[in-house]
């Protein structure tokens, strides 16, 4: 663990409170990342435009296919379970997010979904040359912005990851493949 202590909702700024107000009446709760991340407010307020952005730029089955890929390689729990259960509000079936995971699955996916998957997965392991493979893959199976947007939001998952990680921040809810996880 570290000695930096998250922050309260109260103990953050206005500005920070106003714009994680929606996400906190959507999730029913402040979570770690905001809460560790509010010690450097510009860094984060600049961290979720970037978020926003991408997520603008991504459909949503690509993006979970990111998330739920680079949080599984990176061994974060925190945001992977997070992004399971944003698969299950978006309605992607426990299938597909279990073969997202890499758990055995007889799910199909899509050829853009499986290069997303293959340029998180070789991001993650630091293959630079499988990820342009695979980012040259979904530029001409859907679009040279896709491609590059893709590129930012696995590095940006890391970042997540990392960060995480290295503060020990802990999630309270279980994976939805936990068998308490009332499913």
């Amino acid at each position: 663990m570290t000695n930096i202590s998250p922050l309260e909702f109260a103990e953050i700024g206005e500005t920070l409170q106003k714009l994680f107000q929606p996400t906190v009446d959507r999730l029913g709760y402040f979570g770690d990342f905001f809460r560790y991340g509010s010690h450097a407010p510009d860094v984060l307020s600049a961290f979720m435009g970037l978020s926003v952005a991408l997520k603008g730029a991504i459909p949503d089955d690509v993006n979970e296919t990111v998330a739920l890929t680079v949080c599984q390689a990176m061994d974060f729990p925190y945001e992977r379970i997070q992004h399971e259960r944003l698969s299950v509000k978006l309605g992607f079936d426990r299938e597909w997010i279990a073969a997202m995971v890499g758990r055995p699955s007889a799910a199909e996916t899509t050829p853009l979904q499986q290069a997303a998957r293959a340029l998180s997965i070789a991001i993650v392991e630091g293959r630079h040359d499988a990820a342009r493979d695979a980012a040259e893959q979904v530029a001409s199976l859907a679009s040279p912005g896709l491609a590059v947007a893709l590129l930012f939001q696995a590095t940006r998952f890391m970042q997540v990851c990392a960060v995480g990680r290295t503060l020990g921040m802990q999630l309270a809810l279980p994976s939805i493949f936990d068998s308490n996880a009332g499913q």
